[in-house]
């Protein structure tokens, strides 16, 4: 990973990540350059990206709870991160650039531990139920290690899902 510029306003990029893009002209995967972004609930145009996400990605399990919890939900000290293939222009992040998102929050319980609540890939993006094509690879764990590289001490929040708890702790530890 590289280093992005970091910018003080809006959508903040962290760092570049390459995950991988299934090539129709190659039939195979290929390198994508992405890159990972905080955003802020006080800028508008990441508000706007977070409930576009949440009204387009209809079957992401999790969306429209990252998107209230985002919006609505001040009280809750969270953090909120995306991976998108945008690379500039970050104080208007497009949402049809992301591909990801992740919230952290602080654990209640473990000191000094922040806990992941929600990883969430765009519908389509990833595993396709349908015909089991991946668009793209590699969006989770990268999500998960740019996490990793910004908290010391990672709790795993998995409201319902032994699989992808699995899936954190394999990816985490």
């Amino acid at each position: 990973m590289e280093k992005v510029s970091n910018i003080n306003f809006k959508a903040q990029p962290i760092n570049t990540i390459k995950i991988k893009t299934f090539s129709k002209n190659d039939k195979k995967y290929i390198p994508l350059k992405t890159t990972f972004v905080k955003l802020e609930r006080k800028n508008n145009y990441d508000t706007i990206a977070v409930n576009k996400a949440a009204k387009k990605w209809k079957h992401a399990k999790y969306m429209k709870k990252i998107a209230t919890n985002f919006n609505f939900a001040n009280y809750i000290p969270l953090e909120l991160y995306a991976i998108t293939t945008q690379m500039k222009n970050f104080d208007k992040l497009n949402y049809k650039n992301i591909l990801g998102f992740a919230e952290m929050r602080p654990d209640n319980y473990l000191k000094g531990f922040t806990s992941l609540y929600y990883i969430q890939s765009k519908t389509g993006a990833v595993n396709n139920t349908e015909t089991s094509d991946k668009k793209y690879k590699e969006v989770g764990s990268s999500i998960l290690t740019s996490l990793k590289k910004i908290y010391k001490n990672i709790s795993l929040f998995s409201e319902d899902s032994p699989m992808l708890f699995m899936f954190y702790k394999k990816t985490i530890l």
